[in-house]
């Protein structure tokens, strides 16, 4: 796991907009380039270096991703209530013996590609600085 990479997932959770965190990052490779020290013996953790910053509330693509699963997954739940009770239909005729399983597969499958995305989306660059 690179430093940037920490960092930015870090600065995320702080919930800094992602001109914030190429604003960031770009500072830690520039004196990383000029001063030579690896950016964590000059800036401590990225955990610790990220703390410094105001944590803010923003909506990362990862949460959007995490949000939207569920709402789905609440829909499938609902829709499955609603034609047992409505239409006498049984849904495990269609998706097995498990009928919340399908629901709560989509919310664990959902909760992870949003981690997933967070963390493993990079930090844009500026385009008008090279890159390292």
């Amino acid at each position: 796991m690179s430093y940037e990479r920490n960092l930015t997932f870090n600065l995320r959770l702080r919930g800094l907009s992602e001109p914030e965190i190429t604003e960031v990052i770009d500072e830690v490779r520039a004196h990383e380039a000029a001063a030579g020290p690896p950016a964590e013996a000059e800036f401590g953790s990225a955990e610790d270096y990220a703390k410094q910053f105001p944590k803010k509330k923003r909506r990362t693509r990862g949460t959007s991703i995490t949000m939207i699963g569920t709402a789905i997954s609440i829909a499938y739940v609902l829709l499955a209530v609603i034609l047992a009770i409505l239409f006498r239909v049984d849904i495990r005729e269609y998706v097995g013996p498990y009928t919340l399983l399908p629901g709560l597969v989509l919310v664990l499958a959902s909760i992870l590609a949003g981690f997933l995305t967070d963390y493993f989306q990079p930090a844009k660059r500026h385009p008008h600085r090279p890159e390292s």
